[in-house]
């Protein structure tokens, strides 16, 4: 009768320590108990505070968790991470980064699950780390920067604490400045956004100039090049050029010195009867063109004159003289000359003034 009693009693205790047992569990990262999971590995450049049991996130949603974490066989840090069922698969171009959870150095993973098209990742797959980031630690930065860096860095911020210490009040009544500083920049950002399509235009224009320009880099080279070449040459001949200036400058000096003797006399002399030649010139060529289309119109009798003549001259005597020759006759005195042929008449002896 004592047992039958105590049985549910007995009973509760187990329901309730069941209970605690499952809470317990679950608190302490049982949250798979009695579940299915997906493990990914995922390798870092370095673990950046990353610890076992931070959370795994997809979108912001928090979907596992970090189960362990250990040196990768090729260096860094090699992270296995545990995933909810109903959160799988992951792709095989998926990508994992270590993001700070808040300021006191706590971590997690966010992962992309990568595109369909690459084809799903099977369970115990591995995230490389080309597909890794990692958060840059501000320690590392202080590390490259050299000591004298450091110190003036050091300096500046202490600079920055002095002048900002006590002066909170001023800074908290500057602060409704800023309210004004977002108007006016949020004015500038809409003249920047209403001048979008004329600042794309300038853009594409520089592109294509740029382009153009890319694209003639050689041949802009080849005439630099050739440019260099001449400003050699000319470089080179430098002393030749001055050796023609010489001389030039002796010609000069031979035609000064002609013209200013008696030479230059005989020159104004010719200069100044230069136009009555012209002008004989011109009453020679203005006869000529009477005459010379005369002559043209009795070529054909002319042409045949000069043929009979080269036949009949064309005997020799004995002595190898031409049987024709020509002899000037002394016309008679009492014929009378016309007066357009005076001047013949005279040369020939045949005109006595009357």
């Amino acid at each position: 009768m004592r047992g039958k009693k105590n049985l549910p009693i007995f009973l509760g205790y187990a329901v309730a320590s069941l209970v605690t047992l499952a809470y317990l569990a679950t608190q302490m990262g049982g949250e798979f108990f009695l579940q299915g999971t997906y493990h990914v590995k995922a390798v870092f450049a370095t673990g950046a505070q990353l610890v076992a049991n931070d959370d795994v996130t997809i979108s912001g949603i928090r979907v596992g968790k970090v189960e362990s974490l250990g040196p990768a066989a090729g260096g860094g840090a090699a992270a296995s991470l545990v995933i909810h069922t109903q959160y799988a698969p992951l792709f095989k171009d998926a990508h994992a980064v270590i993001k700070a959870k808040n300021l006191l150095g706590e971590t997690y993973v966010e992962l992309n699950r990568g595109t369909t098209a690459a084809g799903p990742m099977p369970d115990g797959g591995s995230i490389d780390q080309a597909n890794t980031l990692t958060p840059v630690e501000i320690d590392r930065i202080l590390d490259t920067l050299d000591p004298d860096t450091r110190n003036r860095l050091v300096l500046t911020i202490n600079s920055l604490g002095q002048a900002v210490a006590g002066n909170g009040a001023a800074m908290n009544a500057s602060a409704g400045d800023l309210r004004l500083l977002a108007q006016s920049l949020q004015k500038i950002a809409a003249t920047v956004a209403s001048t979008s399509d004329r600042l794309d235009a300038l853009i594409s224009g520089l592109m294509k100039v740029m382009q153009t320009l890319a694209a003639w880099h050689s041949e802009f080279r080849a005439m630099i090049t050739d440019w260099d070449r001449l400003m050699q040459a000319l470089a080179s001949r430098e002393a030749a050029l001055q050796g023609t200036f010489k001389h030039d400058d002796e010609v000069m000096a031979i035609f000064a010195q002609a013209l200013s003797g008696p030479a230059a006399t005989d020159l104004h002399t010719a200069i100044a009867n230069g136009p009555a030649l012209i002008d004989n010139s011109n009453h020679y060529l203005g006869d000529g063109q009477q005459v010379f289309p005369q002559l043209a119109q009795n070529s054909d009798s002319i042409a045949g004159l000069f043929y009979e003549l080269a036949s009949v001259m064309s005997g020799i005597d004995g002595s190898g003289q031409h049987m024709w020759r020509v002899t000037a006759v002394k016309a008679d005195a009492s014929v009378d000359c016309p007066p357009q042929d005076v001047q013949t008449c005279q040369a020939l002896g045949t005109y006595t003034p009357k």
